[in-house]
């Protein structure tokens, strides 16, 4: 095991522990994000070291955020918690730095270096396949939204991360995706009775 991904490892504990704690991102979420982080880095050549550390911080703090009702702080939460954790090791500054930037920039539409766009992407595939939309559905209705909330709330989450979608590779694999889904809510919108 290298160094980083002892890093890695330690990281995985406290996060899996917020995680545990408050329920969002979901286990399953927090580590499709950062496997697709991965395979795009890898495919665009960038590097991921900074990928893998910061497609795992950049939502370290969302649940305590949502918790406090203050999720629009999660960003500024999750670098504070990521400038905190990096004290307990002795890392590359450039490291360090480009992994910062990718925090404060995964919202955004435009971006500083690569490794952060990676990162903003590959946050976006979880809105943008069936399965993460149907259990969307699952989550709001868990979270007290009734059926017409739950359309509106999907279809906007899904054109949010559609238009941000910046890198042609996922705007092209995820397209079909996008069409089918984007089809599906517009038809369950239409209240439609057919005769027997």
């Amino acid at each position: 095991m290298d160094y980083i991904d002892q890093i890695i490892n330690d990281l995985d504990q406290e996060i899996i522990a917020e995680i545990n704690k408050y329920g969002i991102p979901t286990l399953e979420d927090y580590n499709d994000v950062t496997d697709t982080a991965v395979r795009l880095g890898t495919e665009l050549g960038v590097n991921l070291d900074v990928v893998r550390l910061a497609s795992k911080l950049m939502h370290s703090k969302v649940g305590e955020a949502v918790s406090l009702k203050k999720w629009a702080e999660h960003t500024n939460m999750s670098l504070g918690f990521a400038m905190e954790f990096f004290k307990k090791y002795p890392l590359n500054e450039n490291i360090k730095n480009k992994v910062f930037t990718c925090i404060r920039e995964h919202r955004d539409k435009t971006f500083s270096i690569k490794e952060a766009e990676v990162c903003a992407n590959a946050n976006c595939y979880k809105y943008l396949l069936p399965r993460k939309t149907l259990k969307m559905f699952y989550t709001f209705r868990q979270q007290g939204h009734n059926f017409e909330e739950i359309l509106f709330l999907a279809d906007e989450k899904l054109e949010q991360k559609w238009n941000s979608l910046t890198l042609d590779i996922c705007k092209k694999e995820l397209e079909e995706n996008y069409k089918k889904i984007k089809a599906f809510l517009e038809s369950a919108k239409k209240v439609e009775f057919t005769k027997a």
